[in-house]
């Protein structure tokens, strides 16, 4: 069959029979299985077209009314077309063609013409349906019902008592306006109109519902389709209409007669959540007796989830489902359920009834009811309230020894601490037994883990109750000797050793001074204890060395106590390093790792349990350093992080120094060599001594960098001489003790740098320089060739993990031929080793600030060495320099305790060209990839891993450039201390000073009421009236405040070549077809139009100080042409997806087609993530537009309407830019602008009116008919 003419030749509605005989046959033709895929590819693209064609509607209700001609399948297409026409504008309401469409559907119910033979039984369900959803769109949109067409409802009322067709069809109705009220085609009706539907349905629902309870109960009972229909049409009622009102037409007692019908039993259950699972105070309050009857009965249903033995399929969904359904129920009404002891009553019997139900499935659910009912049956005192004595349990709450264990299963962090009568040992050792069997089954994988960190959480809740932390460390005192005798049985009556350290591990470190003296003496007891507990076997000792790595908070804990009753020190401390030193000297290397990474741990956590032992434990550790050359570095930053302890800046930099020395004395001479030319490759395929040399150094300069804290405590700072004498606000703030060694390292971290880049090119399409072909070759075995770890992080980092893959390829790059195996494999995890630690060590050297931003080499090293290895890197390359060095130094909370200028000049010195290097590397592997003759060929791994890194770094290079935008604003805490400032009085410069909005007050004029000094976005004034702050990063009403001191947008918006090339980075990441970085970028994008707008100061929306701001309408067209601009370029031209036959298809097709791809919703499609990115993105800058216009309107007194757009051009602009989208027009956005300044419009139909603009734009079109969520 041909499929023919095209639809140029049918441009008249004479023409509409021979458009609907061509529908008709492009239908069948679909239909049919025998079509070539070239027919069907005709017929597909003709059905598409048919939306735009001015014929469609005549031809689609010639077809709709062809009962006796049409097949059925062609029907249903017809209606589904006039259901989209009505939806989407094509039927107006004045038009007459539009009231003979509306006549024409309502008699093919009034007189049974739906049927060619008036018997509507004759006509398929699916049929009937689509005709019900197309009267329910031309009722709503194409006409004025109720009000225009008040016959309507009680013409359906009669003839619905025909037959239980009648019937079902106008249940089926009223059911589908419900649902085209609640769906995001209906931000097309205006305000009013949507308003007066609503309330139609909610007044006469006692009319309809009169109506349901005669056709079904006494015209037509036992009718499937019907009784169907009716709980179809109460669910989706439940929206509008409150509970009480269909308690008051008795339609609870129709629900549960229901239940029992498997047919439908999933859509009552559903109609009984979408009443249930909301708050419901005021059906409470308004008819209490019969909404206490309701939630009895659904608590009695409960009941038969005690029957014994193996319940059906269908019996264990519904339970399960009712479960949900008492869950979601308590979530939305907690303050009635404070407030009535007798519904705590009742929920906590239903749960306790779910969980006797003989599938684990169904507890599940169960368990997290019961810790709500607890709460609200035992609540806490609020804050600012006198401390009152803990409730008593009421009667009815009786937590019984079998339902113990399976509190474990629910989410029991919300377990109010005043529940101290439960026996949390016992029960987790219950839990730990009944679950034994079930964690290796494919329904319940890891629920033993799961038990585990609820006990975590639990003891965390619980912590400062003495009682329980006491309870708990005694159970633990009791067991552990049994435990630790026989560790090798873990019998099931009993806790095993793996089981009982998890306990010990969740116990421990939540005892805090306030579980009181009696408990924290116990804990140094057990610890105690625990040390001296002789272990048969390694992997026990293992588990008690990462317990005592977890237990420096305690220790800490136990100073306080101790300095408090005149102990000078914790007695547990030094067998504790005792032990730990003894297996770093004699274990075997995983426990030695394991025990230095346990002295780290401890060193960090309790540095007032370290400080009076300090020096000896220094003086041991610094023995042992010789005697171990592979985990030197642990051991330097256990030491270093043991020095914070001190809390002196001379005696800190003073061990530093000690410790150190011996280690720069070997760095600068090493780095001086290994930059000679050739030097590298040769010791890379020669004598690799001096190559496991700056190894084994850049592993503990980069350790001691990171462990060298400053204290954040301004009276330590002071008392510890960390404060920089005389700041002139050029340099640091606080001095860090490893300054003088970052100082001394870094020349040498730069001429490596740049020796390792030019002599390893990790590039598949770079040869390394200088060098003869044969050796050339050989370097490139090692350079492009992926390290093991290389490829499983690859691998690991997908949207879906690939174990599969990562496993095929344990050994994606053979050795070259005639190469030894073993020296090959380990020279390339040298050459990661020191490519990865080159980079971490650059990012910890950045963080000690005091000695590297200062210093005088610092700009230059930025302007080449340390931005050269980006050019000739492996995209994953790119990745591992963007997140170990950049995303360290310009992070959030990066660079505190330097000045605001010398955070300037670093963010200037670096940014720019980091921008846009990154940004241009990025650019062109993802152009290689686009490009098959560009792709690398040969081994299929040096393909997908370039693919997958180039995935990975354009996500940490857009996470780096959102961040830029989205935090800081204001000078960091340390430059605000030595300002001698709290709310930041004092510290900015004049180009921040630009941005800063007038003060709405006079200088020292206090503002009434609420203070809204950090959120109100008004120029803050210090204690002496001084001058302004930098900008704040919004408030507390949703400008998306930032804590001060954190983040860059400050400076980034304040400096033009910055914020030029932040601008750039983001923009060239639109074009980038990785559906996460296209995302992140829009959000991105958003944040930085609303900086602008905002004038630096937030970043998620504007708030009023901003709307009326005087530059604000300036401030409109610098976001329009920075923002706007490019995202309407966007929708107009996105991102092609991927080649169906190359790597990067394999690595990101899926996603990227998901990603522009509409989802289908409960039968409605809902926007793309690509739509629904756009939107948000453009959302804030249309309406800070719209609020800004209203504004200027006010001022100039005058009614802010579409009239008056064209004075004010930014807003004319963006209409413009807008109407230019696909399927959009002039009259779409005038309709868009009104809704946008419509004041009794609300914020949801505002946003939904913008989303059907964009939707339309740049989503596929959807099929004819096909209903818009």
């Amino acid at each position: 069959t041909e499929v023919g003419p095209c639809l140029g030749r049918v441009g008249t509605m004479e023409d509409s029979s021979a458009l609907a005989a061509k529908i008709g046959e492009a239908i069948q033709v679909l239909q049919a299985p025998q079509t070539t895929p070239e027919v069907r590819r005709a017929a597909n693209e003709f059905v598409l077209q048919l939306r735009e064609h001015p014929s469609a509607v005549a031809a689609s209700v010639q077809l709709a009314a062809s009962a006796a001609a049409a097949p059925p399948a062609v029907r249903f297409f017809a209606f589904r077309l006039v259901a989209a026409a009505a939806a989407e504008g094509r039927l107006r309401p004045e038009e007459p063609r539009t009231a003979e469409v509306r006549s024409l559907l309502v008699d093919m119910l009034l007189q049974s013409t739906l049927s060619a033979s008036g018997n509507l039984q004759d006509v398929p369900g699916f049929v009937c349906e689509k005709y019900t959803q197309a009267l329910a769109a031309v009722a709503v949109y194409c006409s004025e019902w109720p009000a225009g067409w008040p016959q309507l409802q009680q013409q359906l009322f009669e003839v619905g008592q025909r037959s239980r067709t009648h019937a079902t069809l106008v249940l089926s109705f009223f059911k589908n306006v419900s649902e085209v009220l609640q769906s995001d085609a209906a931000s097309r009706l205006s305000v009013q109109r949507r308003k007066a539907l609503s309330a139609h349905l909610r007044d006469s629902c006692q009319e309809l519902f009169k109506f349901l309870a005669l056709v079904v109960a006494s015209l037509f009972p036992g009718s499937p389709e019907l009784d169907r229909a009716a709980v179809l049409l109460v669910t989706e009622l439940s929206a509008s209409v409150p509970v009480r009102a269909f308690l008051t037409a008795d339609l609870d007692a129709f629900l549960r007669g229901k239940l029992s019908d498997v047919a439908v039993r999933a859509e009552v259950v559903q109609a009984f959540t979408e009443w249930l699972a909301k708050d419901v105070a005021k059906d409470l309050k308004e008819a209490p007796e019969r909404m206490m009857q309701l939630i009895t009965t659904i608590c009695q249903l409960t009941g038969h989830c005690q029957a014994s033995g193996s319940l059906g399929a269908d019996d264990y969904e519904v339970h399960r489902s009712m479960a949900v359904l008492v869950r979601d129920f308590v979530e939305c009404n907690k303050p009635s359920l404070e407030k009535r002891p007798e519904l705590q009553a009742l929920v906590y019997t239903a749960a306790v009834n779910f969980l006797r139900y003989p599938s684990i499935c169904v507890q599940f659910e169960a368990a997290s009811v019961v810790p709500q009912v607890l709460k609200a049956a035992l609540p806490e005192p609020r804050k600012g309230t006198a401390k009152v004595e803990a409730a008593a349990p009421p009667a009815w709450l009786r937590i019984k020894e079998e339902l113990m264990p399976l509190l474990f299963l629910s989410a029991f962090k919300r377990v109010p601490p005043t529940f101290d009568f439960f026996a949390l040992p016992t029960g987790y050792v219950q839990a730990m037994e009944i679950t034994s069997e079930l964690d290796a089954e494919e329904d319940l994988p890891g629920v033993q883990s799961s038990i585990k960190g609820r006990l975590r959480e639990t003891m965390a809740a619980m912590a400062h109750s003495p009682a329980a932390v006491l309870a708990s460390l005694q159970f633990l005192h009791e067991t552990l000797p049994r435990v630790f005798a026989a560790p090798q049985q873990d019998a099931a009556a009993f806790l095993g050793f793996d089981a009982s350290l998890v306990m010990l591990e969740c116990v421990v470190p939540n005892v805090k001074a306030a579980s009181g003296p009696q408990a924290v003496e116990a804990c140094g007891t057990l610890l105690g204890a625990v040390l001296r507990a002789p272990l048969p076997g390694a992997e026990h000792e293992g588990r008690r060395l990462e317990f005592l790595g977890r237990a420096g908070p305690a220790l800490d804990v136990l100073a306080e106590l101790g300095a408090a009753q005149g102990r000078a020190e914790v007695a547990e401390i030094a067998p504790l390093f005792n032990h730990l030193f003894s297996v770093i000297e004699s274990g075997s290397p995983e426990l030695r790792r394991k025990a230095l990474a346990s002295c780290i741990s401890i060193c960090k956590a309790a540095p007032r349990a370290i400080r009076p032992v300090l020096q000896a434990l220094v003086e041991k550790a610094a023995a042992l350093l010789k005697s171990i050359s592979d985990e030197q570095h642990m051991l330097c930053e256990a030491l270093v992080a043991a020095s914070t302890a001190a809390q002196n800046f001379e005696q800190q930099q003073t061990l530093l120094q000690n410790l150190l020395a011996p280690l720069v004395s070997q760095w600068g001479p090493l780095t001086q060599s290994l930059a000679a030319p050739g030097k590298l490759t040769n010791g890379l395929l020669g004598d690799r001594s001096e190559l496991d040399a700056a190894h084994r150094l850049l592993l503990c300069f980069a350790a001691c960098f990171r462990a060298s804290t400053v204290p954040s405590r301004p009276d330590v700072i002071a008392a510890g001489g960390f404060a920089t004498p005389g700041t002139d606000n050029c340099g640091v703030i606080v001095r860090n003790p490893a300054a003088g060694v970052a100082s001394a390292v870094l020349p040498g971290l730069a001429s490596l740098f740049r020796a390792f880049h030019t002599s390893f090119p990790s590039d598949a399409g770079r040869m390394p320089a200088g060098l003869d072909q044969a050796t050339a070759a050989k370097v490139v075995a090692y350079s492009c060739a992926l390290e093991k770890e290389e490829v499983r992080a690859l691998t690991s980092s997908l949207d879906t993990k690939r174990n599969d893959e990562a496993d095929a390829w344990a050994d994606p790059f053979p050795p070259p031929p005639g190469e030894d195996p073993a020296r090959v494999l380990q020279g390339r995890q040298l050459l990661y080793g020191l490519r990865s630690n080159l980079y971490k060590c650059l990012g910890a050297a950045f963080s000690v600030q005091d000695g590297v931003l200062t210093h005088p080499e610092l700009s230059a090293m930025l302007s080449t060495a340390f931005m050269e290895g980006l050019d000739c890197a492996h995209p994953y390359h790119v990745e591992l320099q963007l997140r170990s060095i950049w995303l360290v130094a310009f992070a959030p909370s990066g660079l505190q305790q330097s000045s605001e200028a010398l955070r300037r000049s670093f963010a200037a010195a670096a940014l720019p060209r980091l921008m846009a290097k990154a940004a241009g590397r990025l650019e062109e592997c993802w152009r290689r990839l686009r490009a098959p003759e560009g792709e690398p060929s040969g081994n299929p791994v040096l393909l997908w891993a370039a693919c997958t890194g180039t995935v990975m770094a354009s996500r940490t290079f857009v996470e780096l450039a959102s961040s830029l935008v989205m935090h800081g604003g204001v000078p960091g805490k340390y430059e605000q201390m030595a300002s001698g400032t709290t709310g930041g009085g004092g510290g900015t410069t004049a180009g921040a000073q630009t941005m800063q909005a007038e003060a709405p007050e006079r200088q020292g004029q206090r503002r009434k009421g609420k203070d809204r000094s950090s959120g109100g976005g008004g120029k803050q004034m210090s204690d002496g009236g001084g001058g302004p702050t930098e900008p704040m990063s919004g408030g507390g009403d949703g400008g998306g405040a930032s804590k001060p001191g954190q983040g860059f947008a400050g400076i980034v918006f304040t400096t033009g070549e910055v914020l030029e090339a932040v601008q750039g980075a983001l923009l060239a990441s639109l074009r980038w077809q990785d559906p996460k970085s296209l995302g992140h970028a829009l959000v991105g994008t958003q944040a930085a139009a609303v900086r602008l707008m905002s004038g630096g100061e937030a970043y998620q929306s504007l708030r009023d100080v901003h709307v009326s701001h005087p530059e604000a309408p300036q401030r409109c067209m610098l976001a329009l042409q920075a923002v706007l601009r490019p995202l309407v370029a966007l929708c107009a031209s996105p991102p092609e997806a991927p080649g169906g036959d190359g790597a990067l298809h394999t690595v990101i097709g899926k996603p990227f087609f998901d990603f522009f791809s509409p989802e289908k919703q409960q039968g409605q499609l809902a926007p793309s993530p690509f739509a629904a990115g756009v939107t948000g993105a453009i959302w804030p800058i249309l309406w800070g537009m719209c609020q800004i216009f209203v504004q200027v309107c006010k001022k100039s007194q005058i009614k802010a309407d579409a009239q008056q757009v064209v004075n004010f051009p930014a807003l004319m602009e963006a209409c413009q830019l807008l109407a230019s989208l696909r399927r959009s027009d002039q009259q779409g956005v005038q309709s868009l602008l009104a809704t946008m300044l419509d004041e009794g419009a609300d914020a949801k139909m505002k946003r939904g009116a913008l989303r059907s603009l964009i939707r339309a734009a740049v989503d596929p079109d959807a099929a004819p008919g096909e209903l818009l969520a």
